[in-house]
C-alpha cells in the first residue's frame, strides 16, 4: 500500500515538472528545488531537468550548471543551519524526517572519512539532507565538505544532462525509473576502485 502511494505521488510530481517545464519560470523552479533538496524537500530535482532538457538540450551544460549550483547553495545553507540553528530548524526537520537515528549513523561514518561520505551522499540517492546537516552539527571540515558537495552534486546533474541530451526521451525514461539504481551501481564500483587505494585515502584524514 505505502509504496503504491510512493509512486502515485512520485507519477504525479513528475508529471508537474513536466508541466512547469514548459513555463516562463522553469529555471526559477529548477534552482528552487534544486536549492531546497539538499536542506529539507524530498523530491529530486533531476526530473525537472530532464524535463526542461527534453525542450531545450542544446544548453544542457547551463541547465547542469544551475541545478548544481543551486544544491551547492543550499548544503552550504544547510550546513549553517547545523551548525548555528540545529535546535531551531534542523531538528524540526530529522523529526519530520525521523532520522535521528540515520544521523547518529552518520557520525560514526564522519570518523572514517567525511569527504568520501559527503561526495557519496551527494552523488547518490541517499537522503543528502541528513548528511548536510549532520555535517554541520558535527562541524566536520567544511573545506572538504564543500568540495566533496560540489563534486559529488556535479557529477550527478551533469551526468543526468549529459545522458538526457546524447539519448533523448527513450534515456530520459530509463532515467526516470531507474535512476537511484544506476547511481547506486557507478557508487559501488567508484567505492571499490577507492579501496584499492585506501593507503592513499587515509593521506586526506577529511
Amino acid at each position: 500500500m505505502i509504496f503504491t502511494y510512493l509512486d502515485n505521488l512520485k507519477i504525479k510530481w513528475r508529471d508537474w515538472f513536466i508541466d512547469h517545464a514548459y513555463g516562463t519560470h522553469a529555471k526559477a523552479w529548477l534552482f528552487l528545488f534544486s536549492f531546497s533538496e539538499s536542506i529539507f524537500f524530498i523530491f529530486p530535482p533531476s526530473i525537472l531537468l530532464i524535463a526542461i532538457l527534453m525542450i531545450d538540450a542544446t544548453r544542457w551544460v547551463y541547465y547542469a550548471l544551475l541545478t548544481t549550483v543551486a544544491s551547492v547553495l543550499g548544503a552550504i545553507l544547510g550546513y549553517i543551519i547545523g551548525a548555528f540553528f540545529f535546535d531551531l530548524l534542523g531538528v524540526r526537520i530529522i523529526e519530520f524526517y525521523n532520522l535521528f537515528e540515520q544521523m547518529e549513523y552518520v557520525r560514526t561514518m564522519f570518523d572514517k572519512n567525511t569527504f568520501v561520505v559527503i561526495f557519496t551522499a551527494a552523488f547518490t540517492p541517499i537522503p543528502f539532507k541528513v548528511f548536510v546537516l549532520s555535517a554541520g552539527f558535527f562541524k566536520v571540515n567544511f573545506a572538504a565538505y564543500l568540495l566533496a558537495s560540489i563534486l559529488g552534486r556535479g557529477a550527478r546533474y551533469f551526468l543526468v544532462a549529459y545522458l538526457t541530451k546524447k539519448f533523448g526521451s527513450k534515456m530520459a525514461q530509463i532515467i526516470f525509473k531507474y535512476f537511484n539504481i544506476i547511481t547506486l551501481v557507478v557508487v559501488l564500483i567508484a567505492l571499490l576502485i577507492l579501496l584499492e587505494y585506501q593507503e592513499f585515502i587515509n593521506l586526506f584524514p577529511w
